[in-house]
């Protein structure tokens, strides 16, 4: 699908986009933001105007961001694009219509942990039996974590996660390695995004117990709601 045809479709359908962009959640510590707009006019074809921003300093957050992503569904099909030329208007914002769109593979919530309650990941490994991570990002099934050396573990191995509900909760999961990326890229993004970890990045894919999905899903729910509250309240 063309933008111009989709962005045309979400102003005629009032559909909204959720928008992610970088948020300095501590000093040092840049996290996803994330909130929702609406497009309010299509100009030219070629730019739009956005608007209804929830929570109502998002436009403030965005205007200092310069670049977030917009993520949308049309017709059940998830789709998202860069947007990165923006001026602000009033209580609006103005910015170009992107070249392309990528269809979206993720299909739950995921955040990213705070720097005074983190996410830990335990793995045993055969050079230095076991040893812990600070979780980048979670979801229902899946996580990402980042090391300074290559690990010797196995494509599929059991883990434990120690997640901060319930005072700590610990849990243990099947999981499997399903990227890993090297440190000259994850510096690239991580420059970004204004943080400056280096290493390399695992993408693992979880398979918890039902009953731990639950307290996974639970600690992400509570999460959101934290940092929504915060991007509400930062000015």
């Amino acid at each position: 699908m063309k933008s111009l045809e989709a962005f045309q479709y979400l102003l005629d359908h009032n559909l909204p986009l959720l928008v992610t962009f970088p948020f300095e959640e501590e000093k040092g510590h840049t996290i996803t933001g994330k909130g929702i707009c609406h497009i309010e006019k299509i100009l030219n074809k070629s730019k739009v105007v956005l608007g209804r921003f929830n929570p109502q300093s998002l436009g403030h957050h965005l205007k200092k961001a310069r670049t977030f992503q917009a993520n949308f569904e049309i017709k059940e099909e998830p789709y998202f694009c860069a947007i990165e030329k923006l001026t602000a208007s009033g209580s609006t914002i103005v910015t170009d219509i992107p070249a392309s769109l990528n269809s979206s593979m993720r299909k739950f919530l995921r955040v990213e942990p705070s720097l005074k309650s983190p996410v830990k990941l335990y793995i045993y490994t055969s050079q230095h039996g076991t040893i812990s991570f600070a979780v980048q990002d979670i979801t229902e099934q899946g996580l990402s974590f980042i090391t300074r050396t290559p690990l010797a573990i196995e494509d599929s191995f059991t883990c434990g996660l120690q997640i901060p509900i319930d005072k700590e909760t610990f849990i243990f999961s099947n999981a499997t390695v399903v990227y890993k990326i090297d440190s000259a890229e994850i510096y690239g993004r991580a420059k970004k995004r204004g943080v400056l970890n280096k290493g390399i990045l695992y993408g693992l894919a979880l398979f918890p117990h039902s009953e731990d999905v639950k307290r996974i899903r639970l600690y992400i729910i509570n999460r959101d709601r934290e940092i929504k509250k915060k991007i509400q309240k930062a000015r």
